[in-house]
Parts: structure tokens; C-alpha cells; sequence
């Protein structure tokens, strides 16, 4: 009988109760398969957890948002441990990517007889992400949502950061660095996916296990011009525009000579400068 192990992040979106984390354990046994149930309660548990792993797991299923799936990816590190996803986030843009069912019951039927798919990983310094990293306007605005987060963290989380980024509007320039190929810009996405979360698709060519991230560099300056961006990525447009420059890599550093806010897969991560690079077939998904 296969044992899986259930990472939990009740703070989620849409994070589990007591009760369907109940259901979700019998749904697992009616199937043949058992479930441990590690129940995360603040940043870096699942990391932890799954980065000292003593059993031998059939799988780690995560059970929340992009964010806690990124801390298994890291906790672990390019051991092919087959990760299974039960979307309970705020955008759930790895499982939207996948093809994973919203619904709890069909997502537990891919994990129990799907097939597995390598990704490849972006690397951040010593940091994982699997979706995008991106340095800038939003990375402010994930900056200030998540230091006035107050339990379940939803989209509505990101209006007040939002407008008080654009207020502010202070965009420093950022230099990016592609194997010598210099570009400035004030906002630049690394991506790895084709989507960002919600109905933003900044790179929609991004395919997540080609050996290349998308990288978009938006280069004017100002706040309207920000808004003016974000209409372009949410409009999904990647016609040719003279002041946003795409291009694909597999290796870019990004610098600046003022403190630039960054982010990876939805989380903050600190300030520039920083070098991020592809590592291909790092890890491995549950997929219909």
C-alpha cells in the first residue's frame, strides 16, 4: 500500500479544514494508498519537513498555493521525489499550467494514477522556483502584501500594496545581464511558465521544461506606464512594443544601483542584485 505525504498550508486561499483534510485521507485509503499529514503553520515548515524527510515516501502531496509548493520543491532539492497537487491557493498557476482539476476528489485521482513529468527549476542564488521570478513594480507590491498579511491570503491582499506602490512610483533602473548582452529596464519577469497568476500572462511562450526562461523587460519609467503593463500582460499581448524587449536565456543577472525589491513564485526574496540560471529536470510532478 503506497504511503504519500499530505503538506497542508491551512492559511491558504482556500486551505483545508479539519474535516476535508479527513475526507482526503479516506479518499487516499478507499484507493488503496495511506496519507501522513504534516500540517504547516508558519513560513519555511514544509521546507523543513520535506528537506528531512525519514521515510520513503510514494509521493509529497501539497495541498495549498504556488507558495507551499515551492517550499517542498526546496526542502527537496532535486531529489525526484514526485510532487502531487491539490490546488488551495490564491492563483494555483503551477496546477493551471499542469492541467490539474480544481476539484479536491479529481485532483486526488490524478496523484493516485497519473504519470509523472520532469520540470525544469529556476535558481536563485541558493533558491528553487518553478513558475517565475521577476524583480521591480510587483515584487513591491508582493513586498508590502506580504508584511501586512493577515491569515487566509487571497488577491484582495494585493489592492491596498498596490495602489500605495503606484503613489509612491518609484521604479529604480535595473540593469540585466544575458550572457553579456546588457539591457536597462525598470520592471523585468523571469519566467519559467507562461502565466503569472490570475489573468496576467506576461511571456505566454514560456514552456516549463525547454532549458530557457522567457525574460520580459518592461523600460519606462512611471506609474501610468506600470498600469499600462500590466493591461499588456493581462491582455496577453506580446506584440512588438518599442519599450518592452523579450527574449529567452538560460542564464541572467539582474543589478541595480538603488535597493530593487524581488520576488520568486509569489513570495518576496529579498533585493537585487542576483543571477538566475536553469537547472533542467529538476524536479518531478504528478500529471493527468
Amino acid at each position: 500500500m503506497p504511503l504519500y505525504l499530505l503538506v497542508t498550508n491551512p492559511f491558504s486561499s482556500r486551505g483545508l479544514t479539519e474535516k476535508m483534510i479527513a475526507r482526503v485521507a479516506t479518499e487516499f485509503t478507499a484507493s488503496g494508498a495511506r496519507v501522513d499529514i504534516l500540517r504547516t503553520v508558519g513560513p519555511g515548515d514544509a521546507e523543513r519537513a520535506t528537506a528531512d524527510l525519514r521515510r520513503d515516501y510514494a509521493g509529497v502531496v501539497v495541498a495549498g498555493g504556488d507558495g507551499t509548493i515551492c517550499e517542498v520543491v526546496n526542502g527537496l532539492a532535486g531529489r525526484h521525489m514526485p510532487i502531487g497537487i491539490i490546488p488551495r491557493g490564491t492563483g494555483n498557476v503551477l496546477a493551471k499550467e499542469l492541467g490539474i482539476p480544481k476539484r479536491t476528489r479529481k485532483a486526488i485521482e490524478v496523484i493516485l494514477r497519473g504519470k509523472t513529468l520532469r520540470l525544469d527549476a529556476g535558481i536563485a542564488g541558493t533558491r528553487r522556483f518553478t513558475l517565475m521570478a521577476s524583480a521591480g513594480y510587483d515584487a513591491q507590491v508582493t513586498a508590502l502584501a506580504h508584511k501586512s498579511r493577515r491569515g487566509r491570503f487571497g488577491y484582495a491582499s494585493f489592492v491596498l500594496p498596490m495602489w500605495r506602490t503606484l503613489k509612491k512610483g518609484e521604479f529604480p533602473e535595473i540593469k540585466v545581464d544575458m550572457n553579456g548582452r546588457v539591457h536597462a529596464c525598470r520592471h523585468v519577469v523571469i519566467a519559467n511558465v507562461s502565466s503569472y497568476g490570475g489573468p496576467f500572462r506576461p511571456a505566454p511562450g514560456a514552456i516549463y521544461n525547454d532549458g530557457e526562461f522567457d525574460v520580459v523587460m518592461y523600460a519606462r519609467d512611471g506609474r501610468w506606464n506600470m498600469v499600462r503593463y500590466g493591461f499588456l500582460a493581462c491582455c496577453m499581448s506580446s506584440a512588438p512594443k518599442d519599450d518592452i524587449i523579450r527574449t529567452r536565456t538560460d542564464r541572467v543577472t539582474l543589478t541595480s544601483d538603488a535597493p530593487v525589491a524581488m520576488q520568486l513564485d509569489g513570495d518576496p526574496a529579498g533585493f537585487l542584485p542576483r543571477t538566475f540560471y536553469v537547472k533542467r529536470d529538476d524536479l518531478t510532478v504528478i500529471v493527468p
